[in-house]
């Protein structure tokens, strides 16, 4: 039986929240690192490496953690379109609940280093910020090429109310629902300042 829209996120913050705290404090023969919500929500989020881990797939998409040729990603794939059965954030990340009641209202810039490779490869992928409850973000587009390059929107999260406040920014990799898979090397999270550059990894292209 699929869940509907109003169950799916909480319990995927739920699910966020015990990851968080399961794979950046108690992994086990790792000592304490710092998480990437450890700090304070005016300084930003920054994910990559084996954080991405922390990244959820919602029904109909998937995303497994690859290290290759010393570079450590998440691969993500979606197979069924954004307007097919159960709605969701596509391949998601679930902010801590301080650090979206801090970017609501305020405007944020947010961003993806992306790319698609191999057979099976994107052309085209989106991303958009949810709020539960409040309004999403309209779609950006990120085309896909084989090199590291920035997909990066600009948005203002509706001001929260007195209800619990649920965010996400999530990226759907195939709109076309073939099951195409896009890369995901690192994601951040600012306050706009008006400079993408220090706000978004600058693009690489693969050697």
């Amino acid at each position: 039986m699929a869940l509907p829209d109003w169950l799916f996120y909480p319990l995927a913050a739920l699910l966020a929240a015990v990851l968080i705290v399961f794979s950046l404090r108690y992994w086990p023969g790792k000592s304490h690192e710092a998480g990437p919500f450890d700090g304070s929500p005016r300084d930003g989020v920054s994910i990559s490496g084996r954080q991405l881990g922390l990244m959820q797939a919602g029904p109909g998409l998937s995303a497994q953690l690859v290290e290759q040729d010393g570079e450590t990603f998440l691969r993500t794939a979606a197979g069924q379109r954004p307007d097919e059965g159960v709605r969701s954030a596509g391949v998601f990340l679930a902010l801590p609940e301080r650090f979206g009641a801090f970017y609501a209202g305020k405007k944020i810039v947010a961003s993806m280093d992306l790319r698609s490779t191999g057979r099976d490869a994107s052309p085209q992928a989106f991303t958009a910020y949810y709020s539960l409850g409040r309004g999403n973000s309209p779609h950006t587009p990120c085309p896909l090429s084989a090199h590291w390059q920035t997909c990066t929107m600009h948005y203002r999260p509706s001001p929260a109310g007195k209800g619990k406040v649920l965010d996400y920014f999530g990226l759907w990799p195939d709109p076309q629902g073939l099951s195409k898979t896009a890369d995901i090397r690192s994601i951040r999270i600012a306050l706009d300042d008006g400079s993408e550059q220090t706000a978004a990894p600058a693009p690489h292209k693969a050697e």
